[in-house]
Order: structure tokens, then sequence, then C-alpha cells
């Protein structure tokens, strides 16, 4: 499935327009789901949600093992749990990912590498303003 770059104004007003690759994900908790757009990064090496998406669909994190990431602004503590199930808009079936969650200000959710990008081929288009993606083959 194709989608379309977002586009944003940065909060500094010092660039142009940032094109993303946000797409639109199911996430599945205990008793609910909800949608959330989500960033599909090739540089993460692996999922990271927001530790809120966790207290909004009422997934429990006692059991999650502790995790430490460091990225470009430094490292972050978190929790991870070896299957979420989400499901991406367009998509018909559901998968289950590793996630990892942790507590910022700046990540909401990011699609990374373990998990994500072994189960799904990810094209990105810039030069056409557009991103694919589309079940692995097995």
């Amino acid at each position: 499935m194709k989608y379309r770059y977002t586009s944003f104004f940065p909060p500094d007003r010092t660039l142009k327009f940032i094109k993303k690759s946000i797409v639109s994900i199911e996430v599945f908790g205990p008793k609910d789901s909800k949608n959330f757009d989500a960033l599909v990064d090739s540089g993460a090496d692996c999922s990271l949600f927001n530790i809120q998406v966790a207290e909004v669909l009422g997934i429990d994190l006692s059991k999650a093992r502790p995790a430490r990431f460091t990225g470009i602004s430094g490292q972050i503590d978190g929790y991870r749990l070896e299957k979420i199930k989400i499901k991406v808009d367009g998509l018909n079936e559901s998968v289950e990912i590793p996630v990892c969650f942790i507590e910022s200000p700046t990540v909401s959710l990011l699609l990374g590498q373990e998990g994500f990008f072994d189960q799904y081929r990810i094209r990105f288009e810039k030069d056409h303003d557009t991103f694919e993606i589309t079940p692995a083959k097995k």
C-alpha cells in the first residue's frame, strides 16, 4: 500500500516544510484498541511507543523487561514487551511486534527495524512524495 508523506512546519521556523513517513496504526490493548499516527523510522533499531500509549490502552508494564536506549538526545530508560498487536491502516492483517515504551516528550510512536521491518517491505520514494508498506514474503 502506498502512502503520502505528511508535511510539517518545523517549530523553529528556520527550515522549509519537513516531510515525514507517518502512517495510521491501530494498537491493541487487553480490552480495547485505539488509532494512532506512527513514524516509520528506518533509523530506529526497535519500535518505541510513548508510555502514555500503554496507559491509554491499559497495557500492564509491570512484567515488562527494563531496557535502556541510546539516541540522538542521549540515553533513556524504558520497558520492553515482546508482543504488541498492531494493524497498519490499509493493510488486511494485524501483526505482533516487540515494542519498547518510553517516557519522552519528543517520541510518540516510532515503528523501527526489529519486528516491523522484519514483517514488512518498506520502500521510501521521497522523490515521488510516497512510501510503500507491503507484507514481506515469508
